[in-house]
């Protein structure tokens, strides 16, 4: 997200100013699948079933497995979208999908969504101008998006039609059918996501609107016009709310999945992104994977509320099935943050410690209170340790100081991802392994300071 200092996102501000801003939240994850499938399953990281972007390893961390396990995805536990169906909600999710194969048809409303439009696999997303997308079983196909033209970087102009756009009026029309009734919608939306890399490394916009004559860069100018659009998508969904005199009945949580990418873009300095936060994407350090939430909801939240509850995506499962009047599913992992959300803060439960693993680079984090650990490489690796409290970027590691709290994070480590079905698929070595090309990545980085 950006700065004000740097970019004004006027409609952003409103429900952040309307409701309560959970400063200490986090992603499950540091990159966006693994992170959205904690969310939408409820469980921490190392208890999910997805728990990177690419394919499990083999065993012997020779390289990945030639096929997604189905044993994997798709998900064989109840998601939040089958929660809140079974509610009585009527369901809706637009935009990316965390499927890393094609689901069959009729999956989607077997996993809970009554209405669903958007792509149907993760690697698709990365098209700001696709050629098909997917509205419930129904292909749709956009001849006006053209091939030669997705796959020519540097290029800004409506060169047909912008799904980010689509997505939103379907939302709009969404909310005009179901007024009257219970709906839930679930919106991932691509902005600002950067592209494959393959395709010119930078995402699209159909146009950078106030920025063309700003001296930036043109990445920094994609950049900001994106935040801009997606500053105008919020704005029109709570118009849209109020047209329908529903406003101040609905809940609206506006989260990222992973903290700031600045490899797209080469702009997070002019706009720091991340602050004081150490690290990025892909990184299990603070500027990775803490993106503080935005709860709006006028009838039930106070305005202008701050929390510093440690929190995090698998929570909203709980949440959600609370303030919809039923039970989590018993692998819920997360806590209810509806008492710290209404003004009721004594009654709030708190985590134990929050836990992360990414498997690029074999990562592990633990924040315990006021201690954050991070370790690279496998279990036998050196533990860094933080005081968030005295030192939010992450700079001093007081490891040797602490030895006790380094033991007790150790341990954390390892009773977070015990008892898992799923962790022969996702296994951690002792010590780094440079066979695999995106761990030996992750390495060469930390060697070099760009973290």
């Amino acid at each position: 997200m950006l700065r004000a200092e740097t970019h004004p996102h006027t409609r952003l501000d409103t429900p952040a100013a309307a409701g309560i801003r959970f400063t200490d939240f986090y992603a499950d994850n540091t990159v966006c699948v693994p992170s959205r499938v904690s969310m939408l399953m409820g469980m921490q990281p190392g208890h999910a079933p997805v728990r990177d972007n690419f394919l499990p390893h083999r065993p012997d961390f020779s390289g990945y497995l030639e096929e997604y396990p189905l044993e994997l995805w798709p998900p064989k536990l109840p998601t939040l979208g089958q929660v809140m169906k079974k509610a009585g909600y009527r369901t809706a999710r637009f935009g990316k999908l965390e499927a890393r194969i094609p689901l069959p048809r009729g999956k989607m409303t077997e996993h809970g969504w009554d209405y669903w439009f958007g792509f149907k696999g993760t690697g698709d997303t990365f098209q700001y101008y696709p050629l098909t997308l997917w509205k419930n079983d129904e292909k749709i196909t956009f001849k006006e998006n053209r091939p030669d033209d997705i796959r020519r970087p540097g290029i800004v102009g409506n060169r047909g039609v912008y799904p980010q756009d689509l997505f939103v009026r379907e939302i709009l029309q969404f909310i005009r059918n179901n007024k009257g009734t219970p709906f839930f919608i679930y919106f991932p939306t691509q902005i600002p996501h950067g592209r494959s890399p393959k395709d010119g490394d930078e995402m699209q916009v159909p146009d950078i609107g106030p920025y063309a004559d700003r001296e930036w860069t043109h990445l920094e100018k994609l950049y900001a016009a994106a935040i801009t659009r997606l500053d105008s998508h919020v704005g029109r969904i709570i118009q849209e709310l109020k047209d329908q005199g529903i406003d101040r009945q609905t809940i609206i949580l506006f989260r990222s999945d992973s903290g700031d990418e600045n490899s797209y873009y080469k702009c997070t300095q002019r706009f720091r992104a991340t602050g004081s936060l150490k690290g990025k994407k892909r990184f299990l350090y603070e500027g990775g994977i803490r993106v503080p939430m935005i709860a709006r909801w006028p009838d039930r939240i106070q305005p202008g509320h701050t929390s510093r509850i440690p929190a995090a995506g698998c929570d909203l499962m709980a949440t959600l099935a609370e303030l919809a009047g039923v039970a989590a599913p018993a692998h819920t992992d997360g806590i209810s943050l509806v008492p710290t959300s209404l003004g009721r803060p004594e009654r709030q439960q708190a985590h134990a410690y929050l836990y992360w693993e990414f498997h690029m680079g074999k990562q592990q984090a633990v924040r315990l209170g006021r201690s954050k650990g991070v370790r690279f490489g496998g279990t036998k690796e050196p533990i860094e340790l933080y005081d968030l409290d005295a030192d939010i970027g992450e700079t001093h590691n007081v490891a040797a100081d602490h030895p006790d709290v380094v033991k007790r994070i150790a341990a954390i480590m390892g009773e977070a991802r015990a008892n898992s079905g799923f962790n022969r698929f996702w296994p951690l070595p002792e010590h780094r392994q440079n066979q695999i090309k995106a761990d030996k990545a992750i390495f060469d980085q930390l060697e070099h300071g760009n973290r």
